[in-house]
């Protein structure tokens, strides 16, 4: 899942060194749904919803079809977010050539592509507790973020993201790719978005898509 991706966009980066809408609107009381949260459409213009979009467990059912070495690890994460107190999920995958749908992290993408994902937890305790967490799940080390600024990416964390004090946010173009990467923590939700090929858009929709957690 994430881990993928955010390991594909640090290959973009250590190459370049030479090493339909569905969210709705927010429920009145409690807090959102996950899908709530990740799916709405309108954050990225002209792009289509993948079929693979939906709930983790659906997502994983995908992938274990298409991708099932990588459906194992997956499995395994989503498992162990659970353990930590997730208790819902969605994965919103949006592209504008349907070729780039189903690659569950495998691959560049050719065009434009967003991956949202958005983990409910049981409280925001357990939620910030597990973005600190140093674990395979969503960590980036120190040394991915000095790897990335070398390249010359620009990384930001904590209340200049923009998105509160667990957050962080990676960018980078090299070799025609660029690369946005946001992964934060707020009240009891966790999410990551990685956008290709969006380098105007991928900011603009990070702050939608936290603007709908409550």
């Amino acid at each position: 899942m994430m881990t993928r991706l955010l390991a594909l966009a640090c290959m973009v980066v250590l190459a370049g060194c030479g090493g339909g809408s569905g969210g709705g609107n927010p429920l009145a009381q409690g807090p959102a749904s996950a899908q709530n949260v990740a799916d709405n459409s309108s954050d990225f213009p002209g792009l289509t919803k993948c079929p693979e979009s939906g709930s983790y467990d659906n997502y994983l059912k995908a992938e274990q079809t298409k991708a099932p070495d990588q459906y194992a690890s997956d499995k395994i994460t989503w498992d162990d977010l659970k353990k930590s107190g997730a208790n819902d999920s969605y994965v919103a995958i949006y592209a504008a050539n349907t070729s780039d749908c189903g690659q569950f992290g495998s691959g560049t993408p050719s065009g434009k592509v967003a991956y949202v994902y958005a983990f409910r937890f049981k409280d925001s305790t357990t939620a910030a507790a597990s973005f600190k967490a140093d674990s395979k799940d969503f960590h980036l080390s120190d040394s991915d973020i000095a790897s990335l600024k070398a390249a010359g990416g620009t990384a930001q964390q904590g209340a200049a993201t923009g998105l509160g004090d667990n957050s962080v946010v990676l960018s980078i173009s090299i070799a025609d790719v660029a690369v946005y990467v946001a992964f934060w923590q707020n009240k009891q939700f966790e999410v990551a978005m990685l956008a290709f090929n969006e380098p105007a858009i991928g900011a603009s929709a990070a702050t939608k898509i936290n603007g709908r957690v409550h």
